[in-house]
């Protein structure tokens, strides 16, 4: 799975503009001074257009802010829980793993009685 590198996304957004004002720079990627905050903040993920934008003004990669991950969805999905949430989620997948680990040893159990 791919993530998307917000972090290194906002840094390098800030970065480029340096010390332009928002509202100066925000015009050159024909946006609103407030979604610019916002995508600086992390706090808006870039339309795939914006961010094409952003890349070729800085002559960025696409690709250098999409990460490879072993993390299944369910991990992506945890941070994006509230904390009661996650420890509710926590455990039910602790008891499935349970679950699966009892069943596996009743197989283990009927096969050597076979």
């Amino acid at each position: 799975m791919k993530t998307f590198d917000l972090q290194k996304f906002c840094k390098d957004l800030m970065n480029l503009r340096g010390k332009e004002s928002q509202q100066n720079f925000a015009e050159k990627l024909q946006i609103n001074r407030s979604t610019l905050s916002l995508l600086e903040t992390g706090k808006q993920t870039p339309s795939l257009d914006i961010f094409n934008r952003i890349c070729n003004l800085g002559e960025f990669q696409p690709n250098d802010y999409f990460n490879d991950t072993d993390n299944d969805a369910m991990i992506y999905l945890m941070g994006t829980l509230e904390e009661a949430d996650k420890e509710k989620i926590m455990s039910m997948m602790e008891r499935i793993k349970i679950k699966e680990k009892y069943e596996i040893l009743a197989r283990r159990c009927k096969s050597e009685k076979n």
